[in-house]
């Protein structure tokens, strides 16, 4: 992997998962939001944020191994990737950064986090359906149009 690619992917997951969190939860106290503290939230909201990184890590390892590149635009995969958890949803990776943040708001309840996991999933909504799909149908063609027409963007069909 190139250095650039390093750099990019340590920034993104730098301010992503800890410094753009650590504002929010600096900004709930600051302000006097409310902290929702239980500890049956907190429970869940470990299991959510390992579940967002082993499921992250997975994905990874599938974009290395049957993509031939990465998930950083930097160095793009060279094939599609229509398995393991690729058959269910189209973006198994952002799911599990959803459930990273998720997971910190659960954990920490700061709920400026709550605030910052909505703004997050919005952004990434965007970015997947205005640039990321149309640059897939460039790069893949027919297979990824075809791929689109049978696994959903985010949520798994329950059969």
């Amino acid at each position: 992997m190139k250095f650039k690619s390093i750099l990019y992917a340590l920034c993104y997951f730098i301010g992503a998962f800890f410094l753009l969190p650590y504002v929010f939860s600096s900004l709930t106290r600051y302000l006097h939001f409310p902290i929702f503290q239980n500890s049956a939230l907190r429970i869940i909201g470990i299991v959510f944020v390992l579940a967002g990184i082993i499921d992250a890590l997975y994905c990874y390892i599938l974009f290395f191994q049957k993509g031939k590149g990465t998930p950083i635009p930097t160095q793009p995969a060279k094939k599609l990737i229509v398995e393991g958890l690729y058959r269910y949803t189209r973006n198994p990776i952002y799911l599990g950064h959803f459930l990273i943040i998720f997971g910190e708001f659960l954990l920490f309840g700061h709920s400026l986090l709550l605030l910052y996991f909505i703004l997050f999933v919005i952004n990434f909504h965007f970015y997947i359906t205005l640039i990321e799909e149309k640059e897939l149908k460039k790069r893949f063609g027919k297979e990824y149009i075809d791929y689109t027409k049978s696994v959903p963007r985010y949520m798994p069909k329950i059969k």
